[in-house]
């Protein structure tokens, strides 16, 4: 109650209005959390074979790296299944411990088995981020800007390379980590400020609490003003529990935690059908190519002889990147998610049959770098976001934690297997043949998107899962 008591000091209440930038905050930790994610580059480059008193053979920095992509499904999974229980915000705040412990031990590492341990640790803390913050962000959120905020989430994933590598090129790799272990220091401070999920206090039995909520995040407005959504999620909430009670009555459950009753939980429609369409989508995105490119973007370049500078080059890249996160971000509630994949995919489609001609000689050199900075912006201005931004709305209520992270365990798998694949496909395909087979990919996934993405703009959660209950 004391933020609503401190907000009506400040904002007298009165006439419900929009309040994006509250719900903003929220999705800001993607920003923080996303610095872990360039932490194998800037230690890499540094210490792979380097003079001084701690250096990496070619050998221990590939442990380092794998450590990390290893750990992260194994956080995703792990998160899953504990934020039920924990709560939304609450598992907001705990997820800050692991990075704070790797960035400090990587500033203090003297030998590459401290490395390696906050590698380990820096995946976990990586793959248990997901769950929770998608959550978060979808349930808070009014249908109208569920898309635009949840698109903001991966804009400020995407930009937290750009910090971390600029950063790293002015300062030493230990002050680098040591400016990334104060982040969750003031995460925990940003996040502490926001209230409790609604939809989780709901589902808890918190409803005066859960109308508390809802007035922060829509403005410190009356409770009049939110009866009407409170009654909705009220309501979603009781029908999500009529269904499980109905599981329950007819398979049982095992032990104390309804073991058997979440397997079949899962196996239900509403369930099954959202987590095969996301954990699809995530293959799709790999397999057209840009994503899998990225680790190996330089290199290609090279042997597509890119006139630019190579270096400034992978930086324009990544800048029309993300601009197509903001292009996104700014046109999601406009065009909808169904026509940006599809545009999305056929453009990356049509890319990598270009860049095939550029590579067998059937092209000249010189279209090279234009499409890779075309392919760069509409693989991030639908493919690469709106896989993440389903994952807060497609769930149902009580399926929603697990389902996510196991849908974010899938997608840092096929990361991890696409990427190690990569050059072994190049030498059996060649690179022409590696973009002929992205391009295959890529039209195969705009028929698997037309055919089973179903629109979620600015639709309540129980229209978006009805969708998937319907044969």
């Amino acid at each position: 109650m004391r933020w609503i008591q401190m907000a009506q000091k400040i904002h007298p209440p009165g006439k419900m209005r929009p309040a994006r930038r509250r719900e903003r905050n929220g999705t800001s930790e993607d920003f923080f959390l996303s610095l872990a994610l360039s932490l194998p580059t800037i230690v890499i480059v540094a210490l792979m074979n380097n003079d001084g008193d701690l250096s990496l053979t070619a050998d221990e920095a590939s442990w380092f790296a794998s450590m990390f992509l290893i750990c992260q499904p194994i956080g995703s999974v792990f998160y899953g299944m504990v934020m039920e229980p924990l709560g939304r915000k609450r598992s907001l705040l705990l997820l800050n411990i692991p990075f704070f412990t790797a960035w400090t031990m990587i500033f203090y590492a003297e030998s590459p088995s401290t490395l390696y341990a906050a590698s380990a640790i820096m995946g976990f803390g990586v793959g248990c981020t997901e769950a929770p913050l998608l959550t978060y962000v979808g349930e808070i959120t009014e249908p109208l800007y569920r898309g635009t905020l949840t698109s903001y989430v991966q804009f400020c994933g995407f930009a937290a390379y750009a910090v971390v590598y600029s950063v790293g090129s002015v300062m030493t790799w230990r002050y680098t980590a040591a400016i990334c272990a104060t982040v969750p220091i003031l995460t925990v401070v940003a996040v502490s400020q926001l209230p409790e999920s609604p939809h989780w206090l709901v589902s808890r039995g918190k409803v005066e609490r859960a109308e508390e909520s809802l007035r922060w995040l829509r403005g410190w407005v009356r409770p009049e003003d939110v009866r009407e959504e409170l009654d909705r999620i009220v309501n979603y909430n009781a029908d999500e529990k009529t269904v499980k009670t109905q599981i329950a009555e007819t398979h049982g459950a095992i032990t104390s935690v309804g073991i058997k009753q979440r397997i079949v939980f899962f196996l239900r429609p509403e369930i099954r059908r959202p987590l095969i369409l996301t954990v699809s989508l995530f293959f799709f995105y790999y397999a057209s190519g840009m994503a899998t490119l990225r680790p190996y973007l330089v290199r290609v370049m090279k042997e597509l002889n890119v006139t630019m500078d190579i270096n400034k080059a992978a930086v324009t890249v990544a800048i029309l990147g993300l601009i197509g996160y903001a292009a996104c971000m700014f046109s999601v509630s406009q065009v909808g998610k169904r026509a940006l994949s599809l545009f999305s995919l056929l453009g990356s489609s049509l890319c990598s049959f270009l860049l095939a001609s550029v590579a067998s000689g059937s092209l000249d050199r010189s279209w090279s770098l234009p499409v890779f900075l075309a392919m760069s912006f509409l693989s991030c201005v639908g493919l690469a976001p709106i896989p993440w931004m389903l994952q807060s709305e497609i769930y149902p209520l009580h399926g929603k934690c697990m389902a996510t992270g196991i849908a974010a365990a899938a997608y840092y798998i096929i990361g991890f297997l696409a990427t190690k694949i990569f050059l072994g496909m190049e030498d059996i395909l060649g690179l022409s043949g590696v973009f002929i087979l992205f391009g295959s990919f890529g039209l195969l996934g705009a028929v698997y998107t037309y055919m089973r993405l179903p629109e979620t703009e600015d639709r309540t959660f129980q229209q978006i899962q009805a969708h998937f209950v319907d044969p």
